[in-house]
């Protein structure tokens, strides 16, 4: 699960034709959103992966279930699991940037952000650092 620019994005692993127990397989996909409070189930039935929601708030925590359907019923109750919608570029930038030499091929770069948590968007795996 994940997503991309204030998109929610569910890629449920497919069940293998033999696994059916019916004609045909559907997937009900229900999601929520965690914060500010718990928000209200909301689901769409699909014939297969993805599912993409729409217009939800950058990088913000949904609970998610994913069940299989077909014309004999529902399968198992599925487990609650969290993801988040999509990630954007953040709104932060890189302050008291200091830089170590290590040896001659290698330095460590190090900084602080400013302003608040939530404005990273995601996951901050580093910054593109350039040199001459």
């Amino acid at each position: 699960i994940w997503g991309s620019g204030g998109a929610l994005r569910s890629c449920p692993q497919p069940l293998a034709p033999g696994e059916w127990n019916a004609a045909e397989v559907r997937y009900r996909v229900q999601w929520r959103a965690l914060e500010p409070a718990l928000g209200r189930w909301r689901e769409e039935t699909v014939g297969g992966p993805p599912v993409v929601v729409g217009g939800t708030p950058t990088f913000s925590p949904y609970e998610i279930r994913v069940q299989a359907v077909n014309d004999a019923g529902k399968g198992p109750e599925p487990p609650v699991i969290v993801g988040y919608s999509g990630e954007d570029l953040p709104l932060v930038y890189p302050e008291n940037v200091g830089v170590e030499i290590l040896n001659s091929t290698s330095v460590r770069v190090r900084w602080s952000l400013a302003g608040a948590p939530r404005d990273l968007r995601g996951h901050l795996r580093g910054f593109r650092v350039g040199g001459d």
